[in-house]
């Protein structure tokens, strides 16, 4: 990725900052020894195996993989490219970037983020401070929002006129192609412009980061559709956007538990009874990617639709896809002709709840489900429903999980588990995508497998040890030289070391962050270092050996390697002079050089198994 900020910027927002401080917002950390050590927000565990180091500035988690910088751990946690996280830091400790082309701007952006907040004011003074908003204010209070609501949550009206954002663009010094980019205009086929939104309650949507995305807008008359979306923008996707979740947030990180729910005033309601961690899909339809979202934040999503038919198929849809995530997930069944917003204003914040404290797991919302679709008193009635639990329980991608809740299906629903087991032919397990993505990686200790070259491992290893050890980086340089690094992302990063150290002498992971803008990288280099430092601490011999060997080793392969290479060219090349039949003092020169290479290339073994 090509940076758009200069990394003298972003070193200087590094030294600025404190991982701890960024990270302990997301996961609660204690301290042990020189480290901080917590449960992973990366994925699901009970025993802490995510460690923060506070010197090096990186954190490494043991059970996934995960391992990185500052900016790697903001860009996961958040979803961010490389220039919005480092765009954030930067406001956090007070450091301007505006006159930076970053990649945002670069796309144009966040002219289409600042279109929004203007408009989302506008609707809102409308509602607030204007005669014309008064029928929607009125119809916000009938529905028992109060003013905090409506300011927290930054509700407005758009006037019942053709031009009243086309006029305001003027004011705003924006073109109506921004309008239009932006979802908030439309345009006729004569190119005359006119207002998306007209005579509706607007409800502005945010993203996770606080920023305006878009809106969703309910007529206030018998307009159709009686709710309206903005339309598909470069920064509004349905698929990836959360009713609330800019306001829910900081609740979900800290309870680690999710409330879905299916509309805007249903969110609005349970926020203004203090149920602060609760948010909605944009209309019912919940994706993989929201799912994935809300890994970041929480380990249990509770579901909360309404009770009616289509409010329990919806339900059912989006069940099967947390169980296809391996996301811990139950459902709130509410009593009949309530929905969550009813259920809250009628029977108040405790009674709410308790059902969501009684709610089904996936097993029992299935059963209950069934009981509407099926005779369960009949024999094709009860088979349907073994179908259906099934169906959905062969999706669970941890085969653990699988075989306890088949074994429970056969328990609860009274049939010999081996016949239902011979039964479980017609299903096929569920293929996570991520089932091919983990085979990459060791389990135990995260590491990326063998289908890193060796030569990159050697290269990445020699890249920790000039970090960790300066006094090494000359050998480095005489021994073999950086031309002889075969990755150039590498080699850049190593000639890098080599420049700071002979300006300032002395250089430190901090210093290379800015060239660390891959995550893949990052890993890499975190995952070698924190491999490095925990062989010294096993070892009984001293840190220096320990370095010292490792980079000996190091570049022997590289050396050996280039041997190799020299091998095989020699082996040609006596074909090819054999073919030709050209026998001379040549061919002893390459017998000679070639038993050389062979004799150097015998050791070799014993490298490749320490990478």
């Amino acid at each position: 990725m090509a940076l758009f900020i200069p990394s003298e910027k972003i070193s200087e927002i590094q030294r600025n900052l404190n991982i701890i401080d960024i990270v302990s917002n997301y996961v609660s950390l204690k301290q042990t020894g020189k480290n901080f050590i917590g449960l992973c927000p990366f994925h699901h565990e009970k025993t802490p195996s995510f460690t923060v180091n506070a010197e090096k500035q990186i954190y490494k988690c043991f059970g996934c993989g995960e391992g990185g910088t500052i900016f790697n751990f903001l860009m996961k946690q958040e979803g961010l490219t490389f220039p919005e996280a480092i765009k954030i830091l930067a406001e956090k400790v007070n450091i301007r970037i505006d006159d930076f082309n970053t990649k945002e701007k670069y796309q144009g952006t966040s002219v289409l983020y600042e279109v929004n907040e203007n408009a989302s004011c506008f609707f809102t003074d409308v509602l607030l401070k204007s005669r014309e908003g008064r029928r929607s204010k009125d119809y916000l209070s009938d529905r028992f929002i109060n003013d905090d609501s409506i300011r927290k949550f930054r509700l407005g009206y758009s006037p019942n006129r053709w031009d009243s954002i086309v006029n305001k663009s003027k004011e705003w010094g924006v073109s109506t192609q921004v309008l239009e980019k932006a979802g908030l205009i439309m345009r006729k086929q004569n190119k005359t412009c006119y207002d998306r939104f007209r005579n509706r309650l607007m409800f502005p949507i945010f993203d996770f980061q606080n920023r305006p995305v878009g809106f969703g807008a309910r007529a206030l008359d018998n307009s159709l559709p009686k709710y309206l979306n903005s339309p598909e923008t470069p920064i509004f996707n349905k698929s990836k956007t959360l009713y609330g979740i800019n306001l829910a947030k900081e609740s979900i990180i800290k309870n680690r538990k999710i409330l879905i729910m299916e509309g805007y005033t249903d969110v609005i309601m349970a926020h203004q009874y203090g149920i602060d961690w609760s948010i909605a899909v944009l209309g019912t339809a919940l994706t993989r990617e929201h799912v994935k979202l809300l890994r970041r934040y929480g380990d249990k999503a509770i579901l909360v639709f309404d009770a009616d038919t289509a409010g329990q198929k919806s339900s059912e849809r989006n069940l099967d896809i947390f169980i296809e995530e391996d996301f811990d997930v139950s459902v709130v069944l509410l009593p009949e002709n309530y929905d969550p917003y009813e259920f809250i204003v009628k029977r108040g914040k405790q009674r709410f709840l308790e059902q969501t404290e009684k709610a089904y797991d996936f097993f029992g919302f299935k059963i209950k489900l069934s009981e509407t679709k099926w005779d369960m008193s009949s024999v094709s009635g009860r088979a349907s429903a073994i179908d259906d639990v099934l169906s959905t329980a062969m999706k669970i991608p941890n085969f653990v999980k699988r075989e306890l809740t088949i074994k429970r299906v056969a328990e609860e629903m009274s049939i010999n588990e081996n016949i239902l087991r011979n039964h479980l032919a017609k299903f096929k397990p569920f293929k996570n995508d991520q089932t091919s993505t983990n085979k990459l990686y060791d389990q135990k200790s995260g590491n990326l497998n063998k289908s890193k070259s060796l030569a990159y491992k050697a290269e990445m290893e020699i890249l920790g040890i000039m970090i960790k050890r300066n006094d090494l980086i000359e050998r480095v340089e005489t021994d073999i030289g950086f031309d002889h690094f075969t990755d150039e992302r590498l080699r850049g990063i190593a000639e890098k070391i080599s420049e700071i150290y002979s300006h300032e002498g002395h250089v430190e992971l901090g210093d290379i962050f800015p060239m660390l803008d891959s995550t893949e990288m990052s890993s890499d280099i975190v995952d070698t270092i924190s491999k490095q430092d925990s062989l010294e601490r096993s070892s009984i011999v001293s840190q220096t050996d320990n370095n010292e060997k490792a980079l000996e080793d190091c570049i022997q392969f590289i050396k050996k390697r280039k041997s190799s290479k020299g091998l095989e060219q020699a082996r040609k090349k006596m074909l090819d002079l054999d073919k030709t039949k050209d026998y001379g003092q040549e061919v002893d020169q390459l017998l000679t050089s070639f038993h050389k290479e062979s004799k150097a290339l015998h050791s070799l073994k014993r490298v490749q198994h320490r990478l």
